[in-house]
């Protein structure tokens, strides 16, 4: 979660009571090379530091490809966060990391961890590391929320049953159906906002894989080259922001949703009941239908032996 300016003085007076300092990270010898993180941790998370730590020298291309970066640049500041810690208590109890590039610093709750999107620790640091190089890439220029957000959890992670859960629930329920409704639910409950990261990363997806896998860094490198959000994403990909929204909110929530839902195995097996029990039915009807015709012959019959047998015939007994 990318966080930005509005956190950063808070960032900094919750740092003061861990005693660790959140100046921003001056460049190194390392800052053109490998990703080097400078992690800070209470006694209480030394555990969760060292996993960071081993973390460090982890496989990060993919990340810097995605942005569209060569090199990750100076260090990032990574700050542990118990929770009860005045971090914590800044922000909502379902976020369990947030980004301040202008500080060059990420924040985590390992304590929240798991917590979608990010199933785990190292997809919780990819995701927020990845706000880091995209900031970076974007030479401190904005972007939208959807954009910010749903980039950073493709780079974390590959895309799982939850995801397409949450978009499904997002597109049959009362889920966004435009950017900027999209945008809004990261402003509100937990619920909505898991549903706007999971239809932000489904629309990031949608972008790579009409325009490239190289278009979300051809369109940060316009953005850092002064040109707003709009005019880089037409310019990368030769159509408006709402043109590609609309196109995903028609077209592509048909084919994620109700196609996936028609042709699951589960819908099959309903419909397939569906089918006997129509079936069933039908049968009974048809034999009821031959169980009535059969007691009309049958009545028929005797009705037409008692009329033609003179025994029968009460004028004959005398």
């Amino acid at each position: 979660m990318e966080v930005g300016r509005l956190l950063g003085r808070g960032l900094v007076a919750g740092a003061v009571v861990f005693g660790v300092s959140l100046a921003a990270a001056t460049p190194d010898s390392r800052a053109g090379g490998a990703l080097a993180l400078r992690v800070e941790a209470p006694p209480a998370l030394a555990r969760q530091a060292s996993a960071v730590r081993a973390l460090e020298g982890g496989d990060w291309r993919p990340v810097l490809k995605l942005v569209g970066l060569h090199r990750p640049g100076p260090p990032i500041r990574v700050v542990l966060a118990p929770e009860g810690s005045r971090l914590a208590a800044n922000v909502a109890s379902w976020v369990s990391g947030y980004a301040v590039p202008e500080l060059g610093t990420i924040v985590l709750f390992p304590g929240r961890v798991p917590s979608y999107p990010d199933g785990n620790l190292e997809a919780l640091l990819h995701h927020e590391v990845a706000h880091m190089l995209l900031a970076r890439a974007a030479g401190g220029g904005a972007v939208p929320r959807w954009f910010n957000e749903g980039t950073a959890t493709v780079a974390a992670r590959e895309w799982g049953i939850e995801d397409g859960a949450r978009v499904v629930l997002a597109t049959i329920g009362r889920g966004p159906r435009t950017l900027t409704e999209l945008d809004a639910g990261f402003s509100s409950g937990a619920a909505a906002v898991a549903r706007s990261y999971a239809v932000s990363a489904a629309l990031v997806r949608y972008l790579l894989r009409l325009h490239g896998d190289d278009v979300v860094g051809r369109i940060l490198a316009g953005v850092s080259r002064g040109a707003d959000f709009d005019d880089a994403f037409k310019a990368a990909t030769g159509e408006s922001v709402g043109r590609f929204a609309s196109g995903y909110f028609r077209r592509e929530t048909f084919w994620t949703t109700w196609v996936p839902v028609v042709t699951s195995s589960t819908v099959l097996w309903m419909a397939i009941t569906v089918l006997a029990l129509l079936a069933i039915k039908r049968r009974r009807e048809r034999d009821a239908l031959l169980r009535e015709g059969w007691a009309l012959e049958e009545r028929a019959r005797i009705t037409g032996e008692v009329s033609q047998d003179p025994k029968d015939d009460p004028a004959q007994w005398n």
